[in-house]
Parts: C-alpha cells; sequence; structure tokens
C-alpha cells in the first residue's frame, strides 16, 4: 500500500469498523486484542491523523493562533521557538501583523473565524479596539508583553532591567550620554518601563535621548546625527539591534563611548567589541508561554494569570575597555 493509509483502509486491515478505528483515534472504548492489532497497523503505515479535518467534524480543534507583531525580531522569533520546543498536539498558525494594531485586529478577527483554540498574543501594545475584541472573546488567550491587568500574560521584568542598568552605568561615571528609545505609544514595555530606572540613575547627569525605533538602519542614522554635534562617552539603547547601529555610527566617526543594550540575541558576542546587554532568555519566555497557554485553556483558571520573567546583566568588553 503506497499512498497514505486512511481510517477506512485501517478498518479493512483491522477488519473491524469504521467507528472502531474513530473511537481508537479519540482514545475511546476498544478491547484490547482490538487495540494491539490496530497499534501495528498504525506503527507499520506509519499513519497521523488529519488532526485539521478531526477538528471540523468534533467543532474544536487544536490548532492555535499565534500573533507576532515582526517576524525580524531575534526575541519573538526565539519566543516562537520556545513555543515549538515544548508543542506535542497543537498546530500554531502564525501571523505577522507587522507593528500594525490594525493588521493586529483584523488578524483576531479572522482567527475567531477559523475556529481556533485559542491565541496567543506577542503584543506591543494593546489598543482599546484591539483589548475590548479580546474582552468580549471566549477564546483561552494569553498575552505576552505588556502588563495587562484583566488578560492572562506573561511579562518581562523591564522595570528592574532599568534599574539594574541605572545603577551600572553609575558606576561608569559617564560624563554625557545617549539613549537610543522607541515611542512608548507603541511598545510602553520597552519604551518606557525599560527606561524608568535608567533615566532616575542619569537625573544629574547630562544625557540626550533620541527616539528611533527598532531597524538597525534608522538607529544607526539617529545616532550619527546626534553624534555628530555632541560627544557621548556612553550610550544606552533600547535593544541590542538599535545599540549595534550605533556602534556602527561611531565606528564611521571614529568615537568610542562605551555600549549598553537589552537582549540575549547574537549580536552580544558576535560584534566587537562584545556588547554589555540585559539579557533575557526569550527562549524560556516561549516555552513559559505555552505552559501557561496549556494552563488557561485546559485549566480555566477563574483569576488572571501573570508570570514575570526576570534577567540579568551580562558585562561585556564594550563598557570595560
Amino acid at each position: 500500500m503506497n499512498k497514505k493509509v486512511t481510517i477506512n483502509d485501517i478498518a479493512m486491515l483491522a477488519n473491524v469498523a469504521k467507528s472502531t478505528v474513530s473511537r481508537y483515534l479519540n482514545g475511546g472504548s476498544v478491547s484490547v486484542h482490538t487495540r494491539a492489532k490496530i497499534d501495528d497497523i498504525v506503527a507499520k503505515y506509519n499513519y497521523t491523523p488529519n488532526t485539521f479535518a478531526q477538528s471540523l467534524k468534533q467543532q474544536t480543534n487544536h490548532t492555535i493562533g499565534v500573533i507576532v507583531p515582526r517576524l525580524d525580531s531575534i526575541a519573538q522569533s526565539d519566543m516562537l521557538r520556545g513555543l515549538d520546543e515544548l508543542n506535542k498536539d497543537d498546530t500554531f498558525l502564525i501571523i505577522n501583523v507587522y507593528q500594525n494594531s490594525a493588521r493586529e485586529l483584523a488578524a483576531i478577527e479572522k482567527l475567531h473565524s477559523q475556529n481556533v483554540s485559542g491565541l496567543i498574543i506577542l503584543t506591543a501594545n494593546l489598543t482599546d479596539e484591539i483589548r475590548s475584541i479580546l474582552e468580549a472573546s471566549e477564546l483561552p488567550t494569553v498575552i505576552q508583553g505588556q502588563d495587562e491587568p484583566g488578560f492572562n500574560r506573561i511579562i518581562m521584568n523591564d522595570i528592574n532591567a532599568g534599574n539594574v542598568v541605572g545603577d551600572y552605568l553609575k558606576t561608569l561615571r559617564p560624563q554625557n550620554v545617549l539613549l537610543l528609545n522607541v515611542d512608548d505609544h507603541l511598545d510602553r514595555a520597552v519604551g518606557h518601563d525599560r527606561f524608568v530606572g535608567i533615566k532616575a540613575a542619569l537625573s544629574d547627569i547630562p544625557h540626550k535621548e533620541i527616539i528611533t525605533d527598532f531597524n538597525m538602519t534608522d538607529a544607526k542614522e539617529a545616532a550619527k546625527s546626534a553624534m555628530k554635534n555632541e560627544t557621548f562617552d556612553l550610550v544606552i539603547g533600547a535593544t541590542d539591534r538599535i545599540v549595534v547601529g550605533a556602534m556602527q555610527a561611531a565606528f564611521s566617526l571614529k568615537q568610542q563611548p562605551h555600549f549598553i543594550g537589552f537582549g540575549q540575541s547574537f549580536f552580544s558576542e558576535t560584534v566587537s567589541p562584545n556588547l554589555t546587554s540585559f539579557e533575557f532568555s526569550y527562549f524560556e519566555t516561549g516555552k513559559e508561554l505555552y505552559r501557561l497557554f496549556l494552563k488557561v485553556r485546559d485549566n480555566k483558571p477563574s483569576k488572571p494569570q501573570r508570570v514575570v520573567i526576570d534577567g540579568h546583566l551580562v558585562i561585556r568588553d564594550s563598557t570595560t575597555l
């Protein structure tokens, strides 16, 4: 038998009714003798159930809608790997919304219509409209990125990260600091929370803040523009990617400030000098996301669940040379 076997084929080979095979596949009651026969056939022909077809028949499925702001993010791709690492029975339907709230809203509505078993949303910020549609939804939902009190969520401890970086920067005794931040209306956790402790530490230290975005090229141009007019001895960026753009700008201008970033990325140890960075394990965060989703979907907790992911500062050459 060269073609992929079907339930009908298995029933014929086992000399049982199709309904018996269906019960077997869905964990129902089947005699020990019959189960052994079907086990052998399933193993011999490497049979894989069509979970999508089963879902349509049962009016439920194991497809989880996963919404991602941008797939070029190292943090988010690592979280997706973490999700997949633990997954055995579910299928992820991943939608990239390009940090566009209208796309995100449309994606949520589309996933609702496709009868997914729940939503995992990696979000920069929830608009009022998105918040409303999620509050009205009966789908199990977990968000990552923002500390939204009414939702099951996993957040990075960005407030603590900023405090740790703030304490460390004071040991460097900088004279003029460049902050490369992102718009907190687009990502409050990164653009606001991450910089609270840093700005407090800089209260009596000259500094300049520039709003850029997550794109390395844009960050490079923003940093270069600032560095042409002022000399900075410390540059702090909202992400490692942003800081690498600033490092390129400094190199082109023959300047050598210290640099501090945020993230756990390949940039930290591939750029020269190696980058001092406050690191979160986004891969482990992805695992926690999946664990929390299963808890919400399968156990239906009465109150919104909140998980906080801590990180640590890794000091490298960019602040010691």
